[in-house]
């Protein structure tokens, strides 16, 4: 009985990773006000710094406004916010198709509800960011060939994995799990920039974070190695920043065999 519900959750999980998802989060305006404040900008510059909101993801803003106004001022008001929300993203690397959607929603209808103060919570933009994973077909890939598991990210000067990570590392292990003859080395690589901060070593601990999170997870220690790389083949270059150097704390999946 074990055996079978353990299959089952394997098999569930092999199924999720497929269903790209999305993460949520909200960003909070003052009473009718579109402008970003500091706590506001703050909160963004931390989804940037986490790798949970980053280049190259699709994301959709949805801005609101609290009962409080007219329909029409309500709708002015939430695109206004969301229009800034993505005029902020945008300083932070976001391009225009990584931003889908950038709506105001208007008032967020809350009967009963009647004091002069609105409704703190409603007044925000929704960034609903879809999760980062990389495609990894087997019939495209060659013996000896490298796959950039681009969104399997770190910590600076740490193998300790962002959280944002674990669609990616779901992706592999569900890569791994379908096709059962592969095996692989994972090569772990840091980023350039001061390389004082930084060994051989960590790239080899993050290399091998990745590894343990497979074995764990039931993947024949036996189909696979890993090494670090250090500097020496950074994904971008020269880092100029911080997200840059996010992109170059990674790991590296290599075909050895199929």
């Amino acid at each position: 009985m074990k055996g079978i519900f353990f299959a089952w959750i394997i098999m569930c999980l092999a199924l999720n990773v497929y269903s790209q998802g999305a993460d949520t989060f909200e960003v909070r305006f003052a009473l009718r006000d579109p402008r970003l404040n500091n706590d506001a900008t703050g909160y963004i510059d931390s989804l940037v710094k986490k790798n949970k909101v980053a280049p190259g993801q699709k994301i959709s803003l949805m801005g609101y406004a609290d009962y409080l106004g007219t329909p029409g001022y309500n709708d002015t008001l939430s695109a206004a916010r969301a229009a800034n929300v993505q005029d902020y993203l945008r300083s932070k690397g976001m391009t225009r198709t990584d931003i889908i959607q950038c709506i105001g929603k208007g008032k967020i209808e809350r009967p009963g509800l009647t004091s002069k103060e609105g409704n703190a919570p409603d007044r925000k933009v929704l960034i609903i960011a879809n999760r980062l994973v990389t495609n990894i077909d087997i019939r495209k890939l060659n013996v000896d060939e490298a796959v950039a598991m681009q969104n399997i990210l770190f910590y600076p000067s740490s193998p300790e994995i962002l959280p944002s990570s674990l669609p990616e590392l779901e992706n592999l292990f569900a890569f791994l799990l379908q096709n059962k003859t592969v095996t692989i080395q994972i090569e772990g690589h840091i980023c350039c920039i001061p390389r004082i901060l930084y060994t051989d070593e960590i790239s080899e601990a993050r290399a091998e974070a990745v590894y343990d999170y497979l074995v764990s997870n039931g993947i024949s220690a036996e189909r696979m190695k890993h090494i670090g790389l250090g500097t020496s083949q950074p994904s971008v270059y020269p880092e100029l920043t911080e997200n840059d150097r996010i992109r170059n704390r990674r790991v590296v999946v290599r075909i050895l065999s199929k």
